[in-house]
C-alpha cells in the first residue's frame, strides 16, 4: 500500500470496465488530459463494485494507479492502492489489497474507522523500528497465539498457570468460540496446568492437531457463539474482536477501557478481562525489545476501582453458613444419596468435616491417606491426609487430620467398592473416582492400560453439582451452594478454638485476617443474642418510680 499527493476535487465522467483487458488498453486522451488543468486524470470504473475505486494517470509518465476515495471523520481523503501492472498487480491484487484493508479500517456497517494513509505511515515507521532493534512485533491477535503456543506460563513465578486458571484465561482471549469445545485442562504432580485437544461431537469437528491447527478451523470472527452452558452472553473473545488488530505495544490504558467498556459488563467479567491480558503482557514483554512501553494492564494503569455492594447473584452466599440442624439434615441425606451419586456423596461428606475446598478434596490420591501405624511421608506422621503444595491454593503443604467423621468417610469408600458395579475402580488411583469412565477407555489397542490416562483428570470427579442437586431437593433446603460448607467449619472452629490464629491451621489459610474478614460468620440470631447479651450488662436502664 502506498500513498501519493494527489488532487482535491475528482473528476470521473469518463469510465472504463474493472478488467485487466480494459485498464491496460485504456490510455488518456488529449482531450481528457485538456479537462483539468492538472497533469493527471481520474476515471471512473463502471461495473465495478468496491466503493469509491478509481483509475489515476499521469500525463507525462500514462503510468496508472488504482486510487480509492473514502469519507473518515465527514471528510474527503484518497489512498493509492498500487501501480497496475499488467501480470503483476491487476483487478484481482487490487480487489484483494483493497478487501484487506476495509477489513482493518471500516467496521460492520462498511463505515470508516481508521484512516489507511495514516496506518501506513506508522506502518514505515514501525518496520524501521523493528529493523533497526531486530525483533518483530505482534498484534494482539499474534501474542494469543504465542501465549497459547507456550502453555501460559505464570506471571512471575516459573511454571504455568494451573488448569482452572488457564480456563478463566482462555474465556476472554479465545473464548465465546466453537474452540474452547475442543481443549482439554490438566494438572501435572507439580500443579502446572496444560491444555490438551479433544474432537467434538456437538459441532462434528475432528481433534484438533495442535494450537495452529485449532486456529486454522476457527480463525478469527468464525466460531463464535452466544451461548455458554444454555447461557446467553455478550460479546466476543479479544482475538475475535477488532482489538484483535492492535499491536500488542500500543495498547495503552484508554484503548483498554474503551474495549471494555464497549458493552455492558459485571465487575467481575472485567477483573478477569483485565487479569487475562495481564497474563498476555506478562508473556509478550520477551518480543518488545530494551525500550517496551509501561504496562498498561495494571489496575493502577487502567484506574480499576472496587465496588461498594456487589451485584453478582452469588454474592449473597458470601456471609452465609450453615445451622447445625441444616447439617444434620445434610449429612443424613449424602449418606443415602451415596447410592445414587457414589463418590461425589462421600467427597461432600468429607468437605463438611474437614473444612477444605472442594478443588483440594476431589484431587486428593489414595496414596496421600496414611492410616494408623503408616508415617511413611514428609510430616512424620500417621492418621493423615497429605495435601501436597502442588494441589493447595495458597501452595504450601498441608494436611487433613483423620478425625473420627473423617474416618467414617474413609471407611465409606472401601465400603463402595463392594458394590459389583463399582469394584472396577478399585484400580483407580484416585480417592473420588468418576463413574463416567470405562475399562474400555483405560486400555490401549493392544490390551495394556494407559497409565498416563489412568493417573490422568479423566478418571476422577471433578464436579459434585449431580449430587448437591438431588440434596437440595432430598432436604428442601434452598439458597445453598457447596461453599457454604467451608465458610461453616471455620465459622465452627474459631468458635470452638477461640482464636483466628488457631483455626487458620485447620482451614489452610495464611492469614488470619482473611479468617476473621470472610470466614468467621454469624447467622442473624446469633447476632440477636449477642445483643441480648450486651443488653443484660446494662445498670442504667431502670425504669422511673412514678
Amino acid at each position: 500500500m502506498t500513498t501519493g499527493k494527489l488532487v482535491d476535487k475528482l473528476t470521473d465522467t469518463d469510465t472504463i470496465k474493472f478488467t485487466d483487458y480494459a485498464i491496460n488498453k485504456f490510455q488518456g486522451s488529449v482531450e481528457q488530459f485538456g479537462k483539468t488543468k492538472a497533469k493527471n486524470i481520474i476515471i471512473k470504473f463502471e461495473n465495478c463494485d468496491i466503493r469509491g475505486l478509481k483509475l489515476y494517470q499521469y500525463k507525462g509518465s500514462r503510468k496508472k494507479y488504482f486510487i480509492q476515495q473514502f469519507w473518515f471523520n465527514k471528510r474527503s481523503y484518497i489512498w493509492t492502492v498500487g501501480e497496475f501492472r499488467l501480470n503483476v498487480f491487476g483487478s484481482k491484487e487490487c480487489r484483494t489489497q483493497i478487501v484487506g484493508v476495509m477489513k482493518i479500517h471500516t467496521d460492520d456497517k462498511g463505515l470508516w474507522i481508521k484512516n489507511p494513509r495514516i496506518t501506513q505511515k506508522f506502518y514505515k515507521e514501525r518496520i524501521t523500528k523493528a529493523e533497526l532493534q531486530n525483533r518483530k512485533m505482534f498484534t494482539v491477535r499474534e501474542a494469543i497465539v504465542k501465549l497459547c503456543e507456550a502453555n501460559f506460563p505464570k506471571i512471575s513465578r516459573t511454571g504455568t498457570l494451573t488448569g482452572r486458571s488457564i480456563v478463566r484465561v482462555v474465556l476472554p482471549l479465545i473464548g465465546y468460540n466453537k474452540r474452547t469445545k475442543h481443549l482439554l485442562h490438566a494438572d501435572d504432580a507439580f500443579g502446572n496446568g496444560s491444555i490438551s485437544f479433544k474432537a467434538c461431537k456437538q459441532y462434528n469437528t475432528s481433534k484438533p492437531k495442535d494450537w495452529a491447527d485449532l486456529f486454522a478451523k476457527f480463525p478469527p470472527g468464525h466460531g463464535c457463539t452466544n451461548f455458554i452452558n444454555g447461557k446467553k452472553t455478550q460479546g466476543v473473545s479479544m482475538y475475535d474482536h477488532d482489538f484483535g488488530k492492535y499491536l500488542i505495544e500500543e495498547l495503552t490504558p484508554g484503548t483498554i477501557n474503551t474495549f471494555l467498556d464497549e458493552i455492558p459488563r459485571g465487575w467481575a467479567t472485567k477483573k478477569n478481562m483485565i487479569d487475562a491480558l495481564q497474563v498476555l503482557w506478562a508473556n509478550s514483554k520477551k518480543y518488545m525489545g530494551p525500550d517496551r512501553p509501561p504496562n498498561p494492564t495494571t489496575r493502577e494503569a487502567l484506574d480499576v476501582k472496587t465496588f461498594d455492594v456487589s451485584k453478582g447473584k452469588n454474592s449473597k452466599y458470601n456471609r452465609r453458613k450453615f445451622t447445625p440442624t441444616e447439617l444434620q439434615k445434610m449429612w443424613l441425606s449424602l449418606q443415602k444419596l451415596s447410592l445414587k451419586h457414589p463418590f461425589q456423596a462421600e467427597c461432600l461428606m468429607l468437605m463438611m468435616v474437614c473444612g477444605r475446598r472442594n478443588t483440594e478434596c476431589l484431587k486428593i490420591r489414595k496414596e496421600m491417606v496414611f492410616p494408623k501405624g503408616n508415617k511413611n511421608n514428609e510430616f512424620g506422621m500417621d492418621n493423615i491426609i497429605v495435601l501436597p503444595a502442588t494441589m493447595t491454593k495458597n501452595r504450601q503443604d498441608s494436611f487433613i487430620t483423620i478425625t473420627e467423621p473423617v474416618q467414617f468417610v474413609l471407611d465409606r469408600l472401601d465400603q463402595l467398592y463392594l458394590r459389583p458395579k463399582l469394584m472396577k475402580y478399585r484400580f483407580i488411583p484416585h480417592l473420588f473416582p468418576t463413574t463416567k469412565s470405562t475399562p474400555k477407555s483405560w486400555l490401549d489397542q493392544d490390551g495394556n492400560i494407559k497409565r498416563e490416562y489412568v493417573n490422568s483428570r479423566r478418571t476422577r470427579l471433578v464436579d459434585i453439582r449431580e449430587c448437591w442437586n438431588s440434596m437440595m431437593d432430598d432436604t428442601e433446603l434452598r439458597n445453598i451452594v457447596p461453599r457454604m460448607l467451608r465458610k461453616t467449619y471455620a465459622s465452627m472452629s474459631v468458635k470452638k478454638l477461640k482464636t483466628s490464629a488457631t483455626a487458620r491451621k485447620l482451614t489452610g489459610h495464611v492469614k488470619a485476617s482473611t479468617l476473621d474478614i470472610h470466614y468467621d460468620i454469624h447467622n442473624q440470631e446469633e447476632i440477636r443474642g449477642y445483643a441480648d447479651q450486651v443488653a443484660e450488662t446494662f445498670v442504667f436502664t431502670q425504669k422511673e418510680n412514678t
